[in-house]
């Protein structure tokens, strides 16, 4: 599996010539998508390093290492609730199937609310999946206020997880976060913990604008995790380093592929092999 090809190309630059030329670095790691202050942090830190390669290696995995989690959750009160945000063509709603499977194979009981109502296509696919997965759903027409589903499906659900998809929001319109919004207060409601997760799935080719997407729905309720969908090539590697480093969010895991299968704990150890061969 190819992992984050655009920062293993620009690594390769420096691999390819001599590992103790530091002047390109700082300009290959913004060209990477670590951003301008982190690519300066990173390249003053190995002004004088012996191998740039080996020293840069030691540097991501002091980013990444305090940041790894994985699904086990505690659940110490049930239903055990699990909010999924994001924007539109994030890989939310697919994901949304990944996770269930994960926690089915776990031992879990799981159902779904599809609260994007918004978009009958998300509705019809959730179905689907459900189906396959054998969980049940909570669903509406698109006449149905999302919050008002989320709050029936938290006061009916009898399973030991309740996994709510919400709408995909463009994180820069204020009405459509102000529904997403509604929905954390109607589950405050039920229960003042809730949600008891709150992940943010980000698409790993979007480059920079990740940045915004993860600032602004911090402002609308603390992430408790992220999820990188679309991890099967071409990502934009030092984004997700950056994200890291700058808000210190746990990350749970990686969507690899189109199956419910295809997600995994992310890998250091892996994402920084395929990095630097």
């Amino acid at each position: 599996m190819l992992f984050f090809k655009k920062l293993k190309d620009v690594i390769n630059k420096i691999s390819n010539k001599d590992k103790n030329d530091i002047s390109s670095l700082e300009d290959i790691l913004i060209e990477a998508d670590f951003g301008v202050e982190l690519a300066m942090e990173i390249s003053s830190k190995l002004r004088n390093s012996k191998n740039i390669i080996n020293d840069l290696k030691i540097e991501l995995e002091r980013i990444l290492s305090p940041l790894i989690k994985d699904f086990n959750f505690t659940i110490s009160n049930k239903p055990f609730i699990i909010t999924m945000c994001g924007v539109n063509g994030s890989g939310k709603t697919t994901t949304v199937a990944k996770l269930a499977q994960i926690l089915k194979k776990r031992g879990c009981s799981v159902d779904i609310a599809a609260c994007d109502t918004f978009r009958a296509a998300a509705t019809e696919q959730l179905e689907i999946w459900a189906k396959r997965l054998d969980c049940k759903i909570f669903k509406a027409d698109s006449k149905r206020e999302p919050a008002s589903l989320a709050f029936e499906a938290v006061q009916s659900v009898t399973s030991d997880i309740l996994i709510i998809d919400t709408a995909g929001r463009l994180h820069n319109n204020s009405n459509l976060m102000n529904e997403l919004a509604k929905i954390y207060r109607v589950l405050k409601k039920f229960r003042e913990s809730a949600p008891n997760e709150n992940i943010l799935v980000i698409d790993a080719t979007t480059g920079q604008n990740v940045i915004d997407q993860v600032r602004e729905f911090q402002k609308i309720n603390e992430i408790s995790g992220i999820i990188i969908a679309k991890m099967d090539g071409g990502a934009k590697g030092g984004t997700i380093i950056r994200v890291a480093n700058e808000f210190k969010i746990p990350i749970l895991g990686v969507g690899t592929g189109e199956t419910e299968f295809d997600l995994e704990k992310f890998s250091i150890s892996k994402f920084l092999d395929d990095l630097m061969e």
